[in-house]
């Protein structure tokens, strides 16, 4: 590996401005002898240690076929389509490489055709038409690609499929279909990336006995692993959506106008089923939350509703099984309907599942019933028996204290070498970390007025340039509010999308961007624009999350201190990624500003000191005015 990444080596003749970093050069040759001996490794590396390059190196020079799995799908596009051309040209070692997402992203010739003749969808006549024409044209069929469709636009469903309502190979448009193109490229290839939700996708799978979706692959390389967990939780569980229960009374009609259309009670029953649907959706209430099931199944009515709603999908499977013969459309419909039953009765009990986590996820938008396994770490290491090939998991922010006990517990990891490599950037001179006297805890109601006056303060001396990053949208909105008359560009998560959000806020370069959750981790802001990142309190997951609460409730009734072992190491984690915000080049500077009281005045703050990178620490304003003034 010496030859790719040392001073003058391959790397640094194709990449301008390209820096050879110790850390860099290790981890590459720590994964080159993982992916030789097929063995699990873990590692964390802090950020800019170049982890990308460091493993497809080694992954392009194995020749093996290694599947590199992401987090986000924009790290899983900037790989496909930028890092991995430029070590094409670099190491001059000839591989083929494929991008393979979920179903979802590529448009579906036959739903498309669904779309267009159906008379609720006129008005979008004209983008149905567009992306008709894109459609032709595309080598791929990934909606990325285009811009047509906005991302939360509803056409989303009407255009691409699922494994519910995909005809296989008795679709009339099977030989032109994306998702197979790019499932066969992706048995071809020699390197493929994909994401954790295929990937996780192919585990649930796989666990329920309906096989998999993914060819089988020498090597896997897990980016941005510490996502892994929450997203393995979404998938090996059961769900269940009104969403679902939309799409196939309307999907049944479709299909009925086009192979049945003497059938018309099959209209009749799919209208009855909606309404159903509708008056379960009135007896639960509107109130937005996430909160145990069967809470919500207790209500006055709840459980009368949804037996209503059970009974009217038994009549529509009825006539469903009867139409079923008249084409592939109506049997996949039949199929559908009798899984939803099947759903719905599941959650249609009174007994707790000691396995499961009974939840729902009530919105606006809809309602999503979920099943949610207690842990995953049993099928995961179930999964990876099977599968006895090299294991590489990488993240930034894989350690509470220095330790990789969490993340391997988590997905039952046993027997794994474990590396950490710190960052290469000298947080000693690039950076100062504030930590304010704040006199009230974040309970109290003054809390919020105390980050406003500090943030007043602070984002004059930095002159904008910063991210006040928040554990909850109403601490956000609050200090929005209360800093709409600053003199530099503001700028509030919701607003706008994430990505022109991003774009103005660079763009201005001494703009104030107040995000959560989604702007703690996958933003990359390099130079002067970010130099500023205050973080409002410990980002203790929401006590009222029913999962959480669940796996709290059955470790304590263990004898374990939830605390302890989930809470603090998942704050840790999330507070880490904030931080990586900060200093993203080595030319970077910034202060760093933790609100938080609890950081010293409670005994588990230090377990959160010891997790950020060594920096100078004050409690002087003084020290941040000066810090800004010297550069």
């Amino acid at each position: 590996m010496n030859n790719i990444f040392n001073e003058g080596g391959l790397l640094s003749t194709h990449i301008k401005d390209y820096a050879p970093r110790d850390q860099q050069l290790e981890m590459a040759n720590t994964i080159e002898k993982a992916l030789a001996e097929s063995t699990t490794l873990i590692a964390e590396a802090g950020t800019g240690t170049g982890k990308t390059y460091a493993y497809l190196a080694p992954a392009i020079l194995s020749g093996q076929k290694v599947f590199i799995s992401t987090g986000t799908k924009n790290l899983q596009d900037q790989l496909f389509n930028k890092d991995l051309p430029t070590l094409r040209k670099a190491l001059a070692t000839p591989f083929r490489a494929a991008l393979l997402k979920g179903r979802s992203n590529y448009l579906c010739h036959y739903r498309l055709d669904l779309a267009q003749t159906d008379p609720q969808q006129k008005y979008h006549y004209q983008i149905l038409q567009a992306l008709a024409e894109w459609a032709d044209l595309s080598n791929s069929g990934d909606l990325s690609e285009s811009d047509i469709l906005e991302d939360k636009s509803p056409l989303w469903s009407k255009v691409t499929s699922t494994i519910d309502n995909c005809l296989g190979q008795e679709c009339p448009n099977y030989d032109e279909c994306f998702v197979l193109e790019a499932r066969k490229k992706a048995q071809e290839a020699d390197i493929v990336v994909i994401n954790h939700h295929l990937l996780m996708s192919d585990m649930a799978l796989k666990a329920s006995g309906q096989g998999e979706v993914l060819p089988s692959a020498d090597a896997y390389i897990i980016d941005e692993a510490h996502q892994l967990p929450d997203i393995a939780s979404q998938f090996l569980g059961n769900r269940v959506s009104s969403h679902q229960i939309q799409e196939l009374c309307r999907d049944s009609i479709s299909e009925m106008e086009q192979d049945a259309e003497d059938m018309g009670k099959i209209r009749d029953y799919a209208d009855k089923v909606e309404a159903a649907l509708h008056s379960l959706r009135t007896s639960i209430g509107d109130n937005e939350q996430r909160t145990p099931w069967l809470q919500i199944l207790e209500k006055l009515g709840v459980k009368v509703k949804l037996a209503d709603l059970v009974s009217c999908l038994n009549d529509l499977l009825e006539q469903l099984e009867l139409a079923a013969e008249r084409g592939k459309g109506l049997q996949q419909c039949h199929v559908r309907c009798d899984e939803l039953i099947s759903l719905l009765e599941y959650f249609d009990q009174t007994k707790p599942d000691d396995n499961m986590i009974l939840w729902a996820d009530i919105r606006a938008t809809g309602l999503v019933l979920h099943a949610t396994p207690h842990e995953v770490s049993h099928y995961f290491q179930e999964w990876m028996d099977e599968k006895p090939t090299a294991w590489i998991f990488t993240s930034a922010t894989l350690t509470v204290a220095g330790k990789f006990n969490n993340f391997s517990q988590q997905l039952g990891i046993v027997d794994a070498e474990t590396k950490i490599w710190p960052s290469p950037f000298d947080f000693e001179k690039q950076s100062l970390l504030y930590m304010p006297h704040i006199p009230v805890e974040p309970k109290d109601a003054d809390y919020n007025q105390h980050i406003v006056d500090l943030a007043k303060q602070i984002i004059e001396y930095s002159k904008g340039r910063t991210f006040l990053l928040f554990t909850s949208y109403r601490a956000m909105n609050i200090v929005a509010d209360a800093l709409a008359e600053i003199d530099y560009p503001l700028m509030v998560q919701g607003t706008a999308s994430k990505a022109k959000l991003l774009d103005d806020f660079r763009q201005h370069g001494n703009a104030v961007l107040l995000g959560t959750n989604s702007f703690w981790e996958g933003v990359d802001v390099r130079g002067e624009a970010l130099s500023c990142v205050m973080i409002d309190k410990i980002p203790f997951a929401s006590p009222g999350d029913p999962v959480l609460q669940a796996r709290i409730d059955a470790l304590r009734e263990r004898g374990g201190n939830p605390f302890s072992s989930i809470q603090i190491p998942s704050a840790v984690i999330q507070l880490k990624q904030g931080i990586g915000r900060l200093i993203r080049d080595p030319k970077d500077y910034g202060v760093l500003v933790l609100c938080d009281p609890r950081f010293l005045t409670k005994p588990y703050g230090k377990l959160f000191l010891r997790s950020l990178p060594a920096m100078p620490i004050t409690q002087k304003v003084e020290d941040v005015e000066q810090f800004f003034k010297d550069r």
